[in-house]
């Protein structure tokens, strides 16, 4: 079992690593992480819900992808991608899945341009994320433990639930 220590260090590391990748091949970057709560964040649905995204990602940029890596850390399975595509493209991209698919609450998919800058929902003049639970901003509710890491694994667990009964394979 990992501390908030580990997952605070393996977040740092994580991104040396990315701004050394952006240094080498000077091109965007695009980061997937499960919003998982709390710091068991190593678990089947973390894993399963990267996964799913990691694969559709990789079908929507599949012409374009330099580089990918998959990690596990503490801060749970991770996938960093090079993406040869604007940085802002990439990103219209991830914000329609953060949006749109039933599974887009669960995770940031985080792109960086080619010099290491975020490129954030502001830059396209959209609110911040809202909360699964509430609807508040969503980094408000995780700063303040607005809610509880019960309530907010559960909303995981149903989206991810509703996910593989419609896209379920016989």
């Amino acid at each position: 079992m990992y501390t908030a220590e580990d997952i605070m260090l393996a977040r740092e590391i994580r991104i040396k690593y990315q701004e050394e990748l952006v240094k080498q091949y000077k091109i965007p970057l695009l980061v997937i992480r499960v919003n998982y709560p709390g710091i068991n964040k190593n678990n089947y649905y973390s894993h399963e819900i990267t996964r799913i995204m990691y694969k559709i990602i990789c079908e929507l940029f599949s012409n374009s992808i330099i580089f990918k890596k998959i990690i596990t850390t503490a801060e749970g399975l991770i996938v960093i991608m090079c993406i040869n595509n604007g940085a802002r493209d990439i990103k219209l991209t991830t914000l329609n899945l953060e949006d749109n698919h039933i599974l887009g609450r669960c995770v940031d998919l985080d792109v960086y341009d080619e010099n290491g800058r975020s490129i954030s929902r502001r830059n396209f003049g959209l609110e911040m994320r809202k909360c699964y639970i509430c609807d508040d901003i969503a980094h408000i509710c995780v700063r303040s433990q607005k809610h509880s890491i019960e309530d907010v694994e559960g909303f995981i667990k149903s989206r991810f639930s509703e996910y593989t009964k419609k896209f379920a394979t016989i």
